[in-house]
């Protein structure tokens, strides 16, 4: 069964790299909704490495905070 974790990064000179885990959940669809909410839009999903493979990302566009969703197989 696959999980889809989301987190939230930030990272940036003054404050170093701060990556915060915002939830899991068995659905895609929510858990890019669960990123959508911490961030107050919708977002924009990209590949983060090419097309097809994890993590996807978005960049909310105001330079503070990036988000990723990874795909975890929760049978291993």
């Amino acid at each position: 069964m696959i999980a889809y974790e989301v987190r939230r990064v930030h990272s940036c000179e003054f404050c170093g790299t701060d990556d915060q885990a915002l939830g899991t959940d068995s659905s895609l669809d929510r858990a890019k909704s669960i990123a959508e909410r911490d961030a107050g839009l919708a977002l924009e999903w990209a590949w983060f490495i090419a097309d097809g493979e994890w993590p996807l990302s978005a960049d909310p566009g105001d330079g503070v905070y990036r988000y990723y969703i990874y795909a975890r197989d929760t049978t291993a």
